[in-house]
């Protein structure tokens, strides 16, 4: 898929910021600002998944709920289909809803208990659409065959459901109005070893037969490394590193990125016993206070001076894979100045002067 320029950006985010205000005092002022992402940027491109991870509190469920503007967004741009999410009124976001939708952790608690598996999925089709009550039903039974549940279920309550079967219900919702982007925030985390492979081969089923596109969030590298196409990695309310899935997990660039990958779980235990695991020292900073310069500097096993001082751009340093550390600052740089070299280059060529 990424041999070449896939065809069409579907989702473009820029400089995405999603501060929540910390406030104090008497008069309950603001006094500082709990930073949860912090500067991301990124695009998603048609029919492909770009998986997010990230230790927890990282900011990626922020970051995805920022996205389809779950939140009022501090800052950046984020299009959908072409579409300005960010500065959209109330009217232009109620138009745009049915083309992003969202599958949420909890099945439990994204479901009100209080409604039959019919209204739940029927209730996306009740707001945006002008069905009938029989085409509404016969829509709900259509969602409920594609996701695997029983017909015969329609009537039933979230309760009487298992974890499982809870979360097919919650797709099935996000599916009612025909999406072309679903944002995937842990769907399988709540849910047992046994059911987690199902509701993945589920999305990807799904995703095959309506051409969907997903951003998958999860903490579970292994998982990830299965579904998505593409791969970002965050840390402390930014991203470190995006690259292609098998060129991440071969090689990752970003010493961030080493140090999650070796916490991945050898399943051969002759193998297991040579994996040598980079033990970071030190806690994950507070949002609230990140440090200056890069924000993983006071973690990092090649911490150099520059990385307190000055913040790592996000640059791509390889063809497709992007990056944010100082390490890859000479590469990035040379690269810039051979392509330089090269339009002032063709520029003589064209004027007749010498090179």
């Amino acid at each position: 898929m990424l041999d070449a320029a896939p065809a069409k950006k579907l989702v473009e985010v820029d400089n995405l910021k999603m501060h929540f205000p910390i406030q104090g005092g008497i008069l309950r002022r603001q006094i500082g600002a709990v930073k949860a992402v912090d500067g991301v940027t990124f695009d998603i491109f048609e029919g492909e998944t770009l998986g997010l991870v990230g230790e927890s509190g990282c900011g990626k469920s922020t970051c995805g709920r920022a996205i389809l503007r779950l939140y009022e967004l501090t800052d950046g741009v984020v299009k959908i289909d072409g579409s300005n999410i960010a500065d959209a009124s109330t009217e232009e976001l109620r138009r745009l809803r049915p083309a992003m939708q969202m599958v949420f952790q909890d099945p439990q608690a994204s479901l009100n208990p209080r409604m039959t598996v019919a209204a739940i999925v029927g209730e996306p089709l009740m707001e945006h659409s002008t069905m009938s009550k029989a085409d509404r039903l016969a829509r709900v039974y259509e969602l409920m065959d594609a996701v695997g549940l029983n017909r015969d279920f329609a009537n039933r309550y979230p309760h009487e459901f298992s974890g499982g079967q809870r979360q097919r219900i919650g797709i099935a919702r996000a599916l009612a109005l025909n999406p072309k982007f679903i944002v995937c925030d842990e769907p399988i985390a709540a849910l047992d070893v046994s059911i987690q492979a199902q509701v993945v081969n589920l999305l990807e089923d799904l995703q095959e037969k309506l051409g969907l596109t997903y951003l998958f969030i999860s903490h579970d590298l292994s998982m990830v490394r299965h579904i998505a196409d593409r791969v970002a990695v965050m840390y402390l309310g930014k991203i470190v590193e995006l690259a292609p899935r098998d060129a991440l997990y071969s090689g990752p660039l970003h010493p961030y990125t080493e140090a999650l990958l070796s916490a991945v779980p050898e399943p051969d235990p002759s193998l297991e016993a040579k994996v040598e695991r980079i033990i970071l020292q030190g806690d994950v900073p507070s949002p609230a206070n990140p440090p200056k310069g890069c924000n993983f500097s006071t973690r990092c096993p090649k911490v150099m001076d520059i990385c307190h001082e000055i913040e790592p751009e996000f640059d791509e340093v390889q063809p497709w894979r992007f990056t944010a550390c100082h390490l890859y600052k000479e590469t990035t740089n040379q690269t810039a100045s051979q392509k330089a070299a090269s339009t002032e280059a063709h520029k003589s060529a064209q004027l007749g002067e010498p090179k």
